[in-house]
C-alpha cells in the first residue's frame, strides 16, 4: 500500500475531508432541529418516521435535504465528466462556493432548511471524491460505512488476508469524522455558525490554493481520483 503514488497526500485528504463532513453534520444538527446534512441514513428515518405518524409537514425539510444531497452527488460526477483533468478542484471549488452560498444566505432571513441546504448540496459533492488507497475508496461521507469497513478489515487481518494498515485506517478516519463533529459541537453554541462557515470557506481556499501551486510545480495532478 505504501509503494502507492501520493500515498501520503490521499491519507490526509481523506483524513480531511472526513473531519469536515462531521464538522458541517454537527452544524446542522445545532441548527435546524436534529437535521443532518451528511449523515442520509439518519435523515432517512426521520422522514420515514414523520410520515408513518401522520406529520407531512415535519417531514418535508427532510425531503428537501435528502434530495439536496443527491443533487450534489449528481453535481459530483457531472463534474468529474466534465473536467476530467481537474476533477478535485473543480469539486472543491464549487464545494467551497455552496458554502460560501449558505453563509451569504444567513445574512438574510431564510428558514434553516433553506440556508443549509447549498451544505448538504455540498457534502452530496464532496462525496464524488473518491480516493483509491489499496482496495479501499476513501473521503466519502458515510460514517456507516467506514465501520462496515473497519469490521470486514479486522475480519481480513485475522484470516491473514490484509495488513494492520487496513483497519487501522478505517478506525483512523472514523476518529477524525468524529472529531470533526466534536470540535464542531464544542465551537457552535458560543461560535455563530456564520463565522464557523467562513472559517471552514478560508481554508478550503487556501487548499484549492495550495493544489493548484502544487500541480503547476510538478506539472501534474495533485492526486488522481477514481
Amino acid at each position: 500500500m505504501n509503494s502507492e503514488p501520493y500515498y501520503k497526500r490521499k491519507i490526509i485528504l481523506a483524513l480531511f475531508l472526513s473531519g469536515l463532513s462531521g464538522f458541517i453534520d454537527i452544524l446542522g444538527l445545532f441548527s435546524i432541529g436534529g437535521m443532518f446534512l451528511s449523515f442520509m441514513s439518519g435523515n432517512s428515518t426521520r422522514f420515514a418516521f414523520y410520515l408513518a405518524d401522520g406529520h407531512f409537514r415535519q417531514a418535508l425539510p427532510y425531503l428537501l435535504i435528502i434530495s439536496g444531497f443527491v443533487f450534489g452527488a449528481f453535481l459530483g460526477d457531472q463534474l468529474k465528466s466534465h473536467f476530467p483533468k481537474y476533477k478535485l478542484i473543480s469539486i472543491l471549488i464549487v464545494e467551497t462556493a455552496l458554502i460560501l452560498t449558505s453563509y451569504t444566505m444567513l445574512h438574510f432571513t431564510f428558514s434553516d432548511e433553506w440556508t443549509h441546504l447549498p451544505l448538504t448540496i455540498a457534502m452530496g459533492l464532496q462525496n464524488a471524491i473518491q480516493i483509491e488507497v489499496g482496495d479501499k475508496i476513501i473521503g466519502r461521507t458515510f460514517f456507516s460505512g467506514v465501520l462496515h469497513s473497519l469490521g470486514a478489515s479486522l475480519s481480513q487481518l485475522l484470516q491473514k488476508k490484509a495488513s494492520w494498515k487496513s483497519p487501522a485506517l478505517d478506525l483512523l478516519i472514523w476518529i477524525v469524522a468524529v472529531s470533526g463533529a466534536f470540535l464542531a459541537g464544542i465551537l457552535q453554541p458560543n461560535i455563530p455558525t456564520k463565522t464557523l462557515l467562513g472559517a471552514v470557506s478560508i481554508i478550503l481556499l487556501l487548499l484549492i490554493l495550495f493544489i493548484i501551486i502544487l500541480r503547476s510545480a510538478e506539472k501534474r495532478n495533485f492526486i488522481t481520483l477514481r
